[in-house]
């Protein structure tokens, strides 16, 4: 690992020298800002950005990560073998690059850099500025390696850690070998090159991006001239794979292809204690009831070793009357999607995609991705939990809850007895209980007593140990448990076959007894049953952990996605001993392991949490004779996986089974998927049937994975298709007249003037003394930065023609001078009369438009990013304008 300066704390300076932390390096950040300085030193962060202040916070707390004032002291406190270069380079009214911060950075660390340290400019310069690096640091033994930076605002962690390319550019090859070795954790596609062409990239890049966001406005116009709808266009162009979706529409949010509501994804919310499988359905009512903002699901990016989450960019759902596709594999998993909804598909044999393809489109030659290795879970092991924590749940409130207090509990309540009632000292002393409202009061934690209702006399623990006894116990009431209900009375009950299976209800007695737990024990007709009768376990075991209470509607924990692998592993196990087995194939010596289970939820989750584990298991769904309802079969085939999953079988069971396989004479590859590289397996397509549909679909965007991992590990695409005039000041420089470029700026210019109007026309033609709403300042979502942002542009416009404008934005850092700033977005529609969407936040698509629009002089909305739905807005009475919509 390498000792490391960096000099500027802004965008590029802060993300990069916490990125570097974090791959293991010693840091050290400088800035010539006190106060920016005594901020980080705080632990605040002086820009908004996805995922750095946890960064930052991991690599100060891991000793890797440093703050100082001053160019040269970071330099000597790093004692820095490479120093970069992240300061502002901004941009003059002419178009170049102002280089006086850059100089002046490395005149400051040229007299105190050792002379095998490597100068590393990433700050965005013009071709050439390498020189001038070398020139201001007044040594001439010093190498200079340009590596710029390709980060976007509200996803630049992400960006960082998995980059699309790393490009190095430099004279001495040593030194790039050097620097390039700074990033051997991450994988991705090193570019070294010359110093001239790596500056170009940055720009270029920048450019031609522009370039598709340029063309795509150009094309919204004409769209709106010939009333062609641009949303349609963009889909007809993107799935020619030589011009692809990305950055090719005129602004997210709006969307086609589609899932139905019971697939599934597994999401997290932003401070969520863990992550939760949940269908679309469920998905969009949590989105609808807590809002969209800070969402991630589970998602692979083509290339990436393992899925991980990613930010959900937007939302959007739609009644819908159309062909749906049922998608089927040869490892038999499966989703429903609408016809044009786009796949990654492989070819058999390389291990990434080669091609997108819609579902409509799909072969019996196409193969499907099916994520394996899962996410991790950084937040650490959860290793307690307690029950008392459904006391809501189960209706019993603190003063109802008996404590059987321990001896140092005992002495804590004699120490403070007398701040108790006077009737009631005497009993508590004698029996040493209290109420659990009492504990509160007296101020001491219930942890390591049993508790139970005033009602019944089963008393459970207070914290439960999750230990590999306790996943087994669950994976067994998933397999063989329900809960009963009497009225108030709330039973859990394990039924085990009444002869064959004693040593499963063996084990689970032991186990609630071990924990002081009562537990009836009775043999039935048909079944030998483990009993607790507990309102509160019952409560827990279905509100919180969330395992269901029939076979039905059994599901895995939430809690099961953080698990350490041999926590899932007992988990399983205990799933396995209920309701799974083995058998021969064609009477042997091949073997299968075979699990049923009348529950979909529960299906889905035990193939995801098999591939975490890298097990591969095939699905079948069919019902039996006598059934209304469908079974779902998960088997583990071929003989090296089968022995890899040995583990879910009883220790008597492995060894039969591992002297069958090894009778094999020859071990035959299991059929129906191919292991080609990490991160997914691939699976042929066996059919994709057409039918009608009518109801309600759901659409995600997932912008950096371009993927979502839906139900049954199946992974589909994202749902949505998925500084160019220093680049022109230096084609001019060089005797380059970039007309195609200039043509491009005059285009992004123009935008923001028919933005203007839009809004202008929609007012009655003139905003002279009128207020404009206006809702988003930054120049993009997930940001608190207005440098460049088109919002800027067109409110400077319109208070040019006389408007007055009431912006909200939910985090940007600035507010135009002139401008109000409303408290919310009610607040900014007060009196309006007309409101402008200028930046593509999530929150935005959930407010009540009904209040929006009896707050207004009058319902009028200028979509400049086609974030709303026009149907839902029109309906509320509203006058609609978007971009490309005829």
């Amino acid at each position: 690992m390498a000792n490391i300066a960096v000099i500027g704390t802004g965008y590029v300076g802060l993300t990069t020298g916490a990125y570097l932390a974090h791959l293991g390096h010693s840091v050290v950040c400088a800035d010539v800002d006190p106060a920016k300085i005594a901020m980080l030193e705080r632990g605040e962060m002086p820009i908004l950005e996805d995922g750095l202040e946890e960064l930052v916070r991991s690599g100060v707390e891991g000793g890797r990560l440093r703050f100082v004032l001053g160019n040269a002291e970071a330099v000597s406190a790093a004692e820095a073998e490479f120093v970069f270069l992240c300061v502002p380079t901004p941009q003059s009214d002419d178009g170049s690059a102002d280089l006086s911060y850059i100089e002046s950075a490395a005149a400051d660390i040229g007299p105190v850099l050792s002379s095998e340290a490597v100068v590393i400019n990433k700050s965005t310069v013009p071709v050439g500025s390498t020189l001038v690096v070398e020139r201001a640091l007044g040594r001439g033994n010093i190498a200079v390696v340009s590596n710029p930076e390709f980060l976007r605002e509200g996803s630049a962690v992400h960006d960082c850690l998995h980059p699309d390319r790393i490009v190095i550019g430099s004279e001495d090859q040593a030194a790039a070998i050097r620097v390039a070795s700074l990033f051997s954790e991450i994988k991705a596609p090193v570019i070294v090159t010359d110093p001239a062409s790596a500056e170009t990239i940055k720009y270029a890049s920048n450019a031609f991006l522009a370039t598709k966001i340029s063309f795509v406005n150009a094309v919204a116009n004409l769209c709106e001239a010939v009333g062609a709808d641009v949303r349609d266009v963009v889909v007809g162009m993107g799935y020619d794979k030589r011009i692809g979706f990305e950055f090719l529409k005129p602004g997210p949010g709006w969307g086609g292809s589609c899932f139905v509501g019971e697939e599934s994804v597994l999401a997290r919310r932003r401070g969520d204690r863990w992550a939760r499988l949940l269908t679309f359905e469920e998905l969009f009512a949590e989105v609808d009831r807590v809002g969209a903002v800070g969402w991630e699901v589970a998602a692979w990016a083509p290339g990436d070793p393992s899925p991980d989450y990613f930010p959900v960019r937007a939302f959007t759902a739609r009644a819908y009357q159309g062909d749906i596709v049922d998608v089927r594999t040869k490892l038999g998993r499966r989703v429903t999607v609408t016809a044009d909804h786009p796949f990654f598909v492989g070819d058999g044999f390389d291990h990434e995609p080669v091609a997108i393809r819609t579902a409509g489109d799909l072969t019996i030659a196409d193969w499907l991705p099916i994520a394996q290795d899962g996410p991790i879970w950084l937040e650490g092991e959860v290793t307690e939990a307690s029950p008392l924590d459904a006391l809501d749940a189960a209706g019993v409130g603190r003063e109802q809850v008996i404590v059987r207090l321990d001896a140092g509990q005992a002495a804590a309540m004699n120490a403070a007895i007398d701040l108790l009632p006077r009737p009631r000292r005497h009993d508590v002393a004698r029996t040493k209980t209290l109420r659990l409202s009492e504990c509160d009061a007296l101020g001491i934690a219930p942890d390591g007593s049993t508790c139970a209702t005033t009602t019944n006399g089963t008393y459970v623990p207070a914290v439960v140990p999750l230990d590999e006894h306790f996943w087994r116990m669950v994976g067994l009431y998933l397999a063989e448990g329900h809960v009963s209900v009497d009225g108030d009375r709330r039973r859990i009950a394990w039924s085990f076959h009444p002869t064959k299976e004693a040593d499963l209800a063996e084990a689970v007695a032991d186990y609630w007894e071990r924990l002081g737990v009562k537990v009836t024990q009775r043999r039935l007709a048909t079944a030998f049953q483990v009993s607790i009768s507990s309102r509160i376990l019952a409560a827990w075991f279905l509100d919180i952990l969330g395992l269901g209470r029939t076979c039905y509607d059994k599901a895995l924990p939430d809690i099961a996605w953080t698990l350490p692998e041999y926590l899932k592993r007992s988990l399983l196990a205990g799933l396995w001993d209920g309701d799974g087995s083995w058998s021969y194939v064609a009477g042997g010596p091949s073997v299968v392991l075979q699990y049923g289970t009348v529950s979909r939820k529960l299906a889905d989750g035990m193939l995801r949490l098999l591939g975490d584990l890298r097990i591969a298991a095939r699905l079948r769904v069919g019902r039996t004779a006598k059934s209304t309802v469908d079974t779902y079969w998960i088997t583990i085939s071929g003989a090296d996986q089968v022995e890899d999953a040995l583990w879910l079988l009883p220790v008597e069971e492995q060894v039969e089974v591992r002297r069958s396989l090894a009778g094999q004479a020859k071990r035959i590859a299991p059929t129906g998927y191919r292991r080609l590289g990490k991160g997914v397996v691939w699976a042929r397509v066996t059919s994709a049937e057409r039918r009608r549909f009518e109801g309600r679909v759901y659409s995600l965007e997932v912008a950096e994975a371009a993927t979502v991992v839906t139900s049954f590990g199946l992974v589909a695409h994202n749902c949505f298709p998925k500084d160019s005039q220093a680049l022109v000041r230096i084609a001019e420089d060089n005797g380059y007249d970039f007309s195609l470029l200039k043509g491009v700026i005059e285009v992004n210019d123009e935008q923001f003037e028919r933005m203007t109007a839009k809004i202008v026309r929609l007012a009655g033609g003139s905003v002279e003394g009128k207020t404009v709403a206006v809702w988003g300042l930054t120049f993009k979502a997930r940001t608190d930065d207005t440098r460049r942002s088109p919002s800027i542009e067109v409110i400077d416009r319109l208070r040019a023609k006389g408007a007055k404008v009431r912006a909200y934005d939910p985090a940007a850092k600035e507010t135009p001078e002139g401008v109000e700033r409303a408290a919310d977005p009610y607040a900014a529609c007060e009196g309006a009369d007309v409101l402008a969407v200028l930046t593509e936040w999530d929150e935005l698509r959930w407010v009540d438009f009904e209040k929006v629009a009896g707050l207004m002089v009058a319902p009028r909305i200028v979509d400049c990013r086609n974030l709303l739905d026009p149907a839902a807005v029109r309906r509320r009475g509203f006058t609609y304008d978007g971009i490309g919509r005829a």
